[in-house]
């Protein structure tokens, strides 16, 4: 009978809460966002660690137009570009042209998430050039 129980409340704690992601309704409004970058070069065909971050401290804003996401700098509010959250979910991993792409994106809170981009420059042979990692960390601005 323990072992049952014991059985019962692991799969709980394992699966009963179940992992909380990030939505579009949650997105929604005015962001202040820590953005660190870091690069990476390649020497003989191997890359290089990353290098110091550069941080900096920025201001975005969701919204929704015709049921569509987008987002854009709170600078160029008139500038909006589509956010397609979906994607990130189900594409974590593609190449376009020259770049390998991964993407993800964390829930932190109900007024927190961050999201993590890295991108490796390949050349014809496929193997890396460069390297470079952006991470936004976001907390909602509240009035």
């Amino acid at each position: 009978m323990k072992r049952i129980a014991f059985l019962g409340l692991t799969c709980f704690a394992l699966f009963g809460c179940g992992e909380k992601k990030v939505t579009e309704d949650m997105l929604l409004g005015e962001w202040n966002c820590t953005v660190s970058t870091q690069k990476a070069d390649s020497k003989k065909g191997k890359l290089q660690d990353f290098s110091d971050p550069e941080v900096g401290e920025y201001k975005y804003i969701f919204t929704q137009k015709d049921g569509k996401l987008f987002w854009s700098s709170s600078l160029f509010k008139e500038y909006l570009m589509p956010f397609n959250l979906e994607d990130i979910y189900k594409k974590t991993e593609y190449v376009v042209d020259d770049m390998q792409i991964s993407h993800k994106i964390e829930y932190l809170s109900k007024d927190s998430f961050s999201i993590t981009d890295i991108y490796i420059t390949i050349d014809k042979n496929n193997k890396p050039i460069s390297k470079s990692k952006d991470e936004f960390v976001c907390e909602r601005i509240k009035e």
